[in-house]
């Protein structure tokens, strides 16, 4: 856990400081407890010559436990899709105990701190013991989700999950035990417990995830209707979720949540990858965004988000199952993905200026993933968080570039020098003072798994 070392202001003189949408040279950033307190001319020598102090970014959608997964699902075995993979993903869920769940999501939280994370959202569903009754305390794997992104420094929304069946008519199977609540009721109050016990702490929040259109039936949707807080939910990954919705609903996914009322502007629709025609204008009409995941829907098959079929509606990003945590290669994938697809090039891009498709990424990882948890940080002002990422552009890959756009497109996540959540230093030195024994908890558990 950090603590502020003193209450004194902190004042930092980076050779560029990303405001207005651009780098500006010049400035000093003073930091007065957990805000941001000025932006002011500089009053004094440089503090990180040759680095470049910009908004922390936000993992709007995180399943941690998932990080162990990692290197072990890229081979073929039979007949291998998203639905063979969720086979071995249940295996690794059913297999962790709670100090393994704690030791996995903190392995996550670090990799996400040492590329520039500075939030998470974590879509959690690993609720029960295996078998499906509750632990003493029903909340523990919450508690220690929560605990490994404070051992870390993230700030965290926990997106409570609801989950009831496997599928349309479908019982739970046996690996989702774990996942399962009993009532939309349980769900709710298990929330309220939740934002009881991290009232005090300004790092902890709490929202609502029913999980997808499969796992949350009508009747649990419409008693989430009207949520104070971040809702998230999976929407439309895979062709078959269409398929399988409008079968028990006669409607796409998004219609079917948006004619119940779920579609809001604290709504979040997760990969979307699938849309239908009139989706992006249901978002714009009622407020959502989505969260698109692309190293994670090309990871698992589930396809290219398309973004000119939703022009105008907020995005955000997520790392998701973790088969890699970087949020400058999500960035640009967003961007490159588009090209590829659409044969032209700069398709996000606001015309004729020089920064501005590097800093409207930059805004996507930044502030829309802070709007999507329901924060207000993500941008370099007066009151805002104190959540900063420093990034170094002394090494060769920024030589001669124009630093804004080269950050954003040939960006990795060995660049990050330093990192403050809340005001408090969570890395210096590109480095984490918990990590070796972050990493040697996190091993030790996933060895202990079969």
């Amino acid at each position: 856990m950090h603590h502020h070392s003193a209450n004194l202001p902190l004042i930092l003189r980076a050779k560029w400081v990303f405001v207005q949408g651009g780098l500006q040279e010049g400035l000093e950033v003073v930091l007065n407890g957990d805000k941001i307190a000025t932006i002011r001319p500089a009053t004094g020598p440089l503090t990180h010559p040759g680095c470049a102090l910009l908004p922390g970014l936000v993992n709007a959608h995180s399943h941690a436990f998932q990080r162990g997964l990692r290197g072990h699902v890229q081979w073929a075995s039979g007949q291998d899709d998203f639905w063979s993979w969720r086979d071995r993903m249940y295996s690794l869920a059913d297999g962790l105990s709670p100090e393994g769940v704690e030791a996995v999501s903190a392995l996550a939280f670090l990799e996400m701190a040492l590329s520039g994370f500075t939030t998470v959202g974590e879509f959690h569903y690993v609720h029960h013991q295996p078998g499906g009754a509750p632990y003493d305390d029903p909340d523990e794997l919450a508690h220690r989700v929560i605990r490994a992104a404070r051992r870390v420094g993230l700030r965290i929304v926990l997106l409570r999950v609801a989950y009831a069946r496997a599928g349309a008519g479908r019982p739970a199977e046996a690996r989702q035990r774990r996942f399962i609540d009993a009532t939309p009721e349980a769900v709710l109050r298990a929330v309220e417990r939740l934002r009881a016990a991290h009232r005090d702490d300004p790092w902890v929040n709490v929202g609502l995830a029913p999980h997808s259109v499969r796992a949350a039936p009508r009747e649990w949707l419409s008693e989430f209707v009207g949520f104070d807080g971040p809702l998230h939910m999976h929407v439309a990954e895979q062709p078959g979720e269409l398929a399988q919705c409008r079968a028990e609903h006669g409607l796409e996914p998004l219609a079917f949540l948006d004619e119940l009322g779920l579609v809001a502007p604290n709504f979040t629709a997760v990969h979307l990858t699938h849309p239908g025609a009139d989706d992006g204008a249901r978002l714009l009409r009622a407020g959502g965004r989505v969260c698109v995941c692309p190293t994670t829907e090309l990871d698992l098959g589930d396809g290219f988000f398309p973004i000119e079929r939703l022009p105008g509606v907020p995005l955000c990003i997520g790392t998701d199952s973790h088969a890699r945590i970087d949020p400058f290669a999500e960035l640009r994938a967003l961007e490159n993905h588009s090209r590829a697809r659409l044969g032209r090039r700069n398709v996000l891009s606001p015309p004729d200026a020089p920064d501005g498709l590097a800093a409207r990424l930059w805004g996507v990882g930044a502030g829309e993933g802070s709007r999507a948890l329901g924060l207000n940080g993500g941008e370099i002002a007066p009151g805002a968080p104190a959540d900063l990422v420093l990034i170094n552009l002394n090494g060769v890959s920024y030589a001669g570039a124009r630093p804004l756009p080269t950050i954003v497109f040939a960006g990795q996540p060995r660049d990050v020098e330093a990192l403050w959540v809340g005001g408090a230093p969570i890395i210096e030195g590109g480095e984490h003072p918990e990590a070796a024994r972050i990493v040697e908890d996190a091993r030790r558990a996933l060895s202990e798994i079969p």
